[in-house]
């Protein structure tokens, strides 16, 4: 399902760390350098709602994502959707996730214009870092997990995360795990 706005994005009260969707009290610890550091997002900073919101569920599993969304002003690299069958990627909403592919662990979004504010709830089996590229290829934002976050697991970050950016110019970003899977199962953008 994609669902676009009209209305200009509105602050959203919530921190800027990754969440569980389900549960507002589990709240992932930081995992990124000072909020006064180069080329991190402010930790407790309010975020704006997505105007963009992607569901990948119309997708077929094993289908190649590239510029399936390419209307919506996003194209992907790297991205194969899938239907899980590993239970500890299983994504709380809908069936269908992305996951980097041929290259595990790695998956990029681009977007026809410059966003403001990125979304994506995740679930890995190491650290997942998101990341955000100006025009110039520059990293302007980057955020992360704080470590592994399979359903099922002992993991202390329930699956699921959201993990925001909020940076000028944005026009690339890319999710990774170094070593480890990790799964995308909705995506968000705006500004």
């Amino acid at each position: 399902m994609v669902n676009t706005s009209k209305q200009q994005a509105e602050w959203n009260p919530r921190p800027s760390v990754a969440y569980h969707p389900e549960s507002h009290d589990h709240f992932a610890p930081p995992d990124a350098p000072s909020p006064s550091a180069p080329q991190t997002v402010e930790t407790f900073a309010p975020t704006p709602q997505p105007t963009v919101s992607l569901s990948f569920d119309h997708l077929k599993a094993f289908e190649t994502v590239d510029r399936q969304f390419k209307h919506m002003g996003v194209t992907f690299k790297n991205a194969i959707a899938l239907k899980p069958s590993n239970p500890a990627f299983q994504p709380d909403q809908g069936e269908i996730v992305l996951m980097g592919s041929p290259r595990g662990g790695w998956l990029e979004a681009s977007f026809d214009h410059p966003v403001r504010f990125v979304s994506g709830m995740v679930t890995g089996s190491r650290k997942t870092v998101m990341a955000a590229f100006d025009g110039n290829n520059r990293q302007i934002a980057q955020t992360a997990t704080a470590g592994a976050n399979l359903a099922g697991s002992n993991a202390a970050i329930p699956p699921g995360l959201e993990l925001k950016l909020l940076a000028m110019d944005i026009r690339r970003i890319t999710f990774h795990t170094f070593d480890g899977q990790l799964t995308i199962n909705e995506l968000g953008f705006g500004g």
